[in-house]
């Protein structure tokens, strides 16, 4: 099911989050789970049990208010910076061993990015997204342009400067930009914020519906 936030606007840019829009979440929120308790282990020397604690946490928040809920804030509030978090991330988790290539998704991209650009905006590094773009199928270069977890700095999201990063290298609006997410906190509520629309889906069995729904508002050429 999706949920649409329509600003009445032609799309003349579609921005797409990764994690559990492109691919299953089911995926991704274990592996990510067990490495931020490792992490909190390695890097701040907590005990074992503060550490399930807070993964307990995290995992509650996921289950009650997945919408919410951003592990890449999580680990910011609970003081790890940003550059500290991505490398640790990189050199320990592995979301691609668990990717298989998805014609649906492939095909839905395809068939939009015919009619209107296409962007992704994800907190993962650039060598992560290639790595999971690669085994859905698309690749990189199924996008218009990536926009990854290296190019935002110190500020991913759900923070609105993400997007801005994303809004200034199109040269677009946030009128005319839709953003497609899992999470609408997360993933469309910022965007809302500078003015743009968006769609929350499920996953990337939804993925029809939702192009449907943007190509349904591309003005006629």
């Amino acid at each position: 099911m999706v949920e649409v936030v329509d600003n009445g606007s032609a799309p003349r840019l579609v921005v797409f989050d990764l994690d559990g829009t492109l691919y299953p979440r089911e995926l991704y929120t274990g592996l990510v789970l067990d490495v931020i308790g490792a992490m909190f282990v390695e890097l701040r020397g907590a005990t074992p049990d503060h550490a399930a604690r807070k993964v307990a946490e995290l995992r509650e928040l996921m289950r009650t208010e997945w919408s919410r809920t951003s592990t890449t804030s999580f680990v910011l509030a609970n003081g790890f910076d940003v550059d500290e978090w991505r490398e640790y991330r990189d050199a320990h988790l592995s979301i691609v061993d668990g990717v298989r290539p998805d014609e649906l998704v492939v095909r839905e991209l395809e068939r939009l990015r015919a009619v209107v650009p296409i962007a992704l905006l994800t907190n993962n590094t650039t060598g992560a997204a290639e790595a999971i773009l690669d085994r859905i199928g698309i690749g990189v270069a199924g996008f218009t342009g990536v926009v990854s977890a290296d190019d935002v700095g110190g500020r991913p999201k759900p923070d609105p400067a993400a997007f801005r990063v994303v809004l200034e290298r199109f040269g677009v609006d946030a009128r005319h930009v839709w953003g497609v997410g899992d999470r609408y906190d997360i993933d469309i509520r910022p965007l809302r914020e500078l003015g743009g629309a968006g769609i929350t889906v499920e996953g990337p069995a939804d993925l029809p519906e939702a192009v449907d729904h943007v190509l349904g508002r591309v003005s006629p050429a």
